[in-house]
């Protein structure tokens, strides 16, 4: 009896094999389809869709033969990891053959996969190469040349340090124009953390934004904007790309034999506001909580230009765009420079404090003698 069943199973498992299998070119679907993926954003399944595109395209061009996923052997998975390396850098690399890797994991009983052949691809080593941030000087070239939409998407990065992504699909339920903040959760960490990051609104954002009447304060601040990120976000970081490069800041840094390195992009205006920020001597648990960096670590990585004493904060960053300064009743540059002062009390040391209490002192005891003796 336990002959005969075997042989039924057998046969069986010979029907199914010889049955069509999930195909590479129908793959993509069938992960999207999958009840077992992970839930991953739309932004990260559009990067995710591209990345397993372009395996596709190479088996159809390489490897024509390959028609069904199971048929990928561990020399073709070996082959386009060569082929990557030529192409990307070590992150996209990586993060590419994890996709991959991933796709043959919650593909492999629906797609019939023998094994995943993208586990024993090694991962690259690589060291981060963090965007710079653009001078004063550059900042002004730059919002001079943007018109329209452009110009105030800029201007978002510049004063709040807000990503790509959380700039572009702005809506205005987030940007309370009474109180002056700008309240959003951050994309990137939405899936981990509710946790809100809440900015004041520069006064030179601020009067960007007043050009809108109020009755077309709804949906998003800028919907040209956004519907272009929706569609194809690295379109719309390619259009601020070109703007850099129209008014001659270079993008990138060409090496021979290697892969262009992009020195600056949109994201370099996060950067840019992390680090006018530590110029003008706001505290580093300020400029984190502004940000939403999730360790002071992360936001040292920002921070290029060195920190000296509070001169101003975000309301008085200086204003590169040569808009008229609109905002009511804010913070002048004194008060502004108190409150980051004493935002960086609450970092100091036992020392510390015992210094900054020292200089008082001393500081007081002058004015006393400069008031007698006057």
């Amino acid at each position: 009896m336990a002959a005969r069943l075997g042989g039924v199973q057998a046969q069986i498992a010979k029907i199914e094999d010889a049955a069509p299998a999930t195909s590479v070119f129908n793959g993509w679907q069938a992960y999207i389809d999958s009840h077992n993926r992970p839930d991953s954003g739309p932004v990260t399944l559009s990067q995710y869709e591209g990345w397993y595109e372009a395996f596709a395209r190479w088996v159809e061009v390489e490897h024509p033969e390959t028609v069904e996923l199971r048929q990928v052997t561990q020399s073709h998975a070996d082959e386009y990891a060569g082929h990557l390396l030529k192409r990307v850098s070590a992150t996209t690399f990586n993060r590419h053959i994890n996709l991959l890797a991933l796709a043959w994991r919650v593909l492999e009983e629906t797609a019939r996969l023998p094994v995943n052949v993208w586990k024993k691809i090694g991962r690259k080593r690589f060291q981060v190469h963090s965007r710079r941030e653009l001078t004063l000087e550059e900042l002004g070239r730059v919002c001079e040349a943007a018109q329209g939409e452009m110009r105030l998407l800029l201007a978002v990065g510049i004063y709040t340090g807000l990503r790509l992504g959380d700039a572009a699909c702005l809506d205005w339920g987030s940007v309370d124009m009474v109180k002056g903040i700008i309240s959003v959760i951050p994309s990137k960490t939405a899936r981990r953390s509710q946790k809100r990051v809440t900015i004041p609104i520069h006064a030179t954002l601020y009067a960007m934004l007043a050009d809108c009447p109020e009755h077309r304060r709804k949906g998003y601040v800028m919907p040209n904007m956004a519907a272009r990120y929706q569609a194809f976000n690295a379109a719309l970081a390619k259009d601020v790309t070109k703007l850099f490069q129209s008014v001659g800041i270079e993008t990138r840094t060409e090496t021979k034999g290697r892969r262009a390195r992009v020195d600056v992009g949109y994201h370099s205006l996060r950067h840019t506001f992390v680090s006018l920020c530590a110029a003008g001597g706001v505290s580093q648990s300020v400029v984190q909580s502004l940000v939403g960096h999730g360790s002071p670590a992360m936001t040292a990585h920002y921070t290029h230009i060195g920190i000296k004493t509070a001169q101003n904060a975000v309301a008085v960053l200086p204003d590169v765009t040569h808009t008229t300064n609109t905002l009511p009743e804010h913070a002048d540059a004194t008060g502004a420079k108190f409150d980051g002062l004493l935002s960086m009390l609450d970092t100091c040391t036992d020392e510390q404090l015992a210094k900054v209490a020292a200089k008082i002192k001393k500081i007081t005891s002058t004015r006393k003698i400069d008031r007698v003796e006057s």
